[in-house]
């Protein structure tokens, strides 16, 4: 059983006020022999404060939940690493919810963490939510009044704070250096469509395709679902189609790309380029380091902490968006194409 602050009382003969005045560190008057007879026996008898009763009293939990949908994919475990490292700062505690990308599962965890009387939430929506999904789950966020932060993927329909990536330069960036390697036809393996992201991302690669003269070919596009089986599936199109490098829009989709090629004894770079979004961890440990756009994984978490702190116990919401922008790391995956077009 927990002990209370009357099992304090009974083991010390002092009054339950008295022992509240000195847990709450407001006994200005009371003699430091009390004061030191009632914490040692707090800490004897291993009490804990109910934070669910002192919520009430404060209405603050000191507690936010933090919504995910792939916590095995390394992006997010970066992402989340960065939310706790915030949290435990400011003190906070923090629920991690992981959706396994299906909209059902957001919807059910905005509740479940409402019910548990969070302060705030941090909201990264589930790949398979289209424009409809994710406004019935901002509606349902909006409708329980919980202070909410969108990262990465975000609507700009949403009254709300976001921290995201210029994905738009990031796109750009990856294919301007294809470009200026020789490559003319670069395939790329985008994620869903319907993710604001994923056509942030298509929309640089569109860009750095004008600017250097170079038609749009629709066939050289392949969707996929920000995974290695698609990345997989996407090169083993894209090989087909003649393509000389591959652009995929995740690293997770690189490596399943770099799987496929390696099957296929498709050398890279020699045969096929290749360059993958995010630079996440195993990025650089690959038979051939992997270029890649370098997302500030860690730094968006710690920030989007902060933004929710500015919303909590705010009355009026904020609009704020925090953009965060991408680096281009080049490793060895790519070298100068050499092939005819």
């Amino acid at each position: 059983m927990r002990t209370t602050i009357k099992d304090i009382a009974n083991y010390t003969g002092f009054s339950v006020t008295t022992i509240s005045l000195v847990l709450n560190n407001k006994a200005h008057k009371i003699p430091k022999s009390t004061k030191d007879t009632i914490l040692d026996a707090a800490e004897k008898l291993n009490y804990h404060p109910n934070q669910l009763a002192v919520g009430l009293v404060k209405k603050r939990t000191d507690t936010i939940g933090l919504i995910i949908s792939d916590v095995s994919n390394v992006f997010f475990s970066n992402l989340a690493k960065g939310v706790e490292d915030e949290c435990r700062k400011k003190g906070w505690n923090l629920f991690l919810c992981n959706t396994n990308d299906k909209h059902e599962r957001d919807l059910s965890y905005i509740q479940i963490l409402a019910d548990k009387g969070v302060d705030g939430i941090l909201f990264c929506m589930s790949l398979d939510s289209d424009k409809k999904k994710a406004m019935e789950s901002i509606a349902l966020l909006e409708k329980l009044k919980m202070p909410f932060v969108m990262i990465d993927r975000f609507l700009e329909e949403a009254s709300c704070s976001s921290v995201i990536v210029n994905h738009i330069q990031g796109g750009y960036a990856a294919s301007k250096y294809l470009l200026e390697q020789g490559h003319r036809k670069i395939g790329c393996v985008t994620g869903p469509q319907e993710l604001e992201d994923s056509r942030d991302r298509l929309t640089g690669y569109q860009k750095a395709l004008k600017e250097y003269g170079v038609p749009y070919r629709q066939e050289l596009i392949y969707e996929g679902k920000y995974d290695s089986e698609s990345g997989y599936l996407g090169a083993k199109y894209l090989t087909e189609q003649k393509a000389t490098a591959i652009f995929t829009f995740n690293d997770m989709s690189a490596y399943g790309a770099y799987n496929y090629l390696k099957k296929q004894k498709i050398h890279v770079p020699e045969q096929i380029s290749l360059v993958g979004y995010d630079d996440i961890f195993f990025s650089e440990l690959l038979d051939v380091p992997l270029t890649t756009v370098r997302q500030p994984v860690y730094d968006m978490g710690v920030e989007a902490v902060k933004q929710l702190a500015e919303e909590v116990g705010n009355e009026r919401k904020s609009q704020k968006c925090i953009t965060f922008q991408p680096s281009l790391i080049i490793r060895d995956s790519v070298s100068v194409c050499r092939k005819e077009e």
